[in-house]
């Protein structure tokens, strides 16, 4: 679990659940939700319990939670984490950094890798001139579209492998 902020200040929530299927385990992005005003540990928790509540899902499901570690998450009375375990009593938790595209791209098939290439390059080149950027607002603003603004990505790049 992580919240990130994206390139209008929104500060974004996002889940990644490890899961048994068949005889191995599978990765999937479970919650990707705008957080409503702060990322304090009880909105965070909020916003994940409502999502549980909505898609009738057991909290006790939850066995273990990994975290990037910040205050919102770890604190000990208020933070994410010990409301998460107040509500699922098994559950236990782990902090690391958390790569969001490196996760995504890690087991994904062949032809979803190249629709999210192509997706990389079609939003770096709108976020690289200001004003592809400004034209692509008003076409968002066009279409009543929700959402205006877009995340630069950057590919991530493995110095020390020399690989990509």
């Amino acid at each position: 679990m992580d919240d990130s902020t994206d390139i209008a200040g929104l500060a974004i929530l996002m889940a990644i659940l490890l899961y048994p299927y068949l005889d191995s385990f599978h990765e999937d992005l479970f919650l990707c939700k705008p957080l409503p005003s702060t990322s304090t540990g009880t909105e965070i928790f909020k916003l994940l319990d409502e999502f549980f509540v909505e898609n009738s899902i057991l909290r006790d499901n939850c066995v273990d939670v990994c975290t990037d570690g910040a205050k919102a998450m770890t604190g000990k009375m208020s933070g994410a984490i010990a409301k998460i375990k107040g509500k699922a009593k098994g559950c236990s938790c782990v902090h690391c950094i958390l790569r969001q595209h490196a996760l995504a791209m890690k087991k994904m098939p062949p032809f979803k890798k190249e629709v999210l290439s192509e997706t990389v390059k079609i939003i770096n080149f709108i976020k690289s001139r200001p004003k592809n950027n400004r034209l692509f607002k008003i076409l968002c603003d066009d279409i009543e579209s929700l959402h205006t603004s877009l995340l630069l990505h950057p590919e991530i790049r493995w110095l020390s492998c020399g690989k990509s």
